[in-house]
């Protein structure tokens, strides 16, 4: 079998036996759809450059249940350039006896040269107005730069044209041009911006905190649910009756807090703080008193 098609052959059948699509995988890694279909078509001409395409190889693999590794060992290696041909070798140069009458007309004309009188030297002439120098030559962009990136905090995820390169800090050799660096972490804002890689690059990104959420506002009334008949009274602190009966089941009361309350059933009597659900008060045929307390006050 031919390996190429033996790597997506088996990517294909752990990702049907998963019972995902490609399209979820993709979702789920944070890779782009193209990266995995190529990988199980086997279209290598597609992928990024290999550093970056072993990578999602890796990520994709250990997903599936694969061993990574082995995975990657059946990914191609670059085709090696071309050797140059050997110059040719033996044999005397083809019409080299040609020249040996040329050769003999000039050293005779240099002898002859010799005998004469050197002319007067000419008078010198104005010296030019210097020419701009020539530009210098560019130099040729490389085949490969190395981009390094560490992070604060470190572990953030960084993404290069939207691939994952693994956790900060990393380092690897890239093809060079235009690219866009992306870093994100847990609580922190997301780090974008454009590079031109035409050489080697140290990068050192200090993310920013996002700011913390604030505390939802503390209840301020205390709600009573009866599911079950029960004799409920409700004070406030200092002894002042607010409710007190038998109350049926679906019967629903709200007090400012502070309060305290107290129940012969209280399996039959739910309690909420504002949204916040805090369940039965107690067991059925239970006979219970809770104090619930205001909210402090905001400093």
């Amino acid at each position: 079998m031919d390996p190429m098609c033996e790597l997506g052959a088996r990517l294909r059948a752990a990702r049907e036996e998963s019972g995902r699509s490609l399209r979820e995988w993709a979702r789920e890694l944070r890779v782009s759809l193209e990266v995995l279909e190529a990988l199980e078509a086997c279209r290598f001409d597609a992928l990024p450059e290999p550093v970056l395409a072993k990578g999602h190889l890796r990520r994709y693999a250990r997903a599936l249940g694969l061993d990574p590794e082995a995975m990657v060992a059946l990914y191609p290696a670059p085709e090696p350039p071309p050797a140059p041909e050997p110059p040719a070798r033996g044999g005397r140069r083809p019409g080299a006896w040609l020249l040996l009458p040329v050769v003999l007309v000039l050293a005779g004309l240099g002898l002859w040269l010799g005998t004469r009188r050197p002319p007067p030297a000419p008078a010198p002439k104005p010296a030019a107005a210097p020419t701009p120098a020539a530009a210098a030559p560019k130099e040729p962009t490389p085949e490969r730069v190395r981009l390094a990136v560490a992070t604060e905090p470190e572990g953030a995820r960084v993404y290069l044209d939207g691939y994952f390169l693994g956790q900060a800090p990393v380092e690897l050799e890239v093809e060079p041009g235009q690219r866009r660096l992306r870093v994100e972490a847990k609580g922190f804002r997301t780090y974008e911006r454009e590079l031109a890689l035409n050489q080697d690059r140290k990068l050192r990104v200090r993310l920013t905190p996002l700011p913390k959420p604030k505390p939802p506002p503390a209840p301020k009334t205390l709600r009573l649910v009866v599911t079950a008949r029960s004799w409920i009274r409700v004070t406030t602190p200092e002894g002042k009756r607010l409710y007190e009966r038998t109350a049926p089941p679906g019967t629903a009361l709200t007090f400012p807090l502070p309060v305290v309350v107290r129940t012969g059933n209280a399996g039959g009597v739910r309690a909420f703080l504002g949204d916040r659900a805090l369940g039965p008060l107690g067991g059925p045929g239970e006979v219970v008193t809770r104090r619930f307390e205001a909210p402090a006050p905001a400093r």
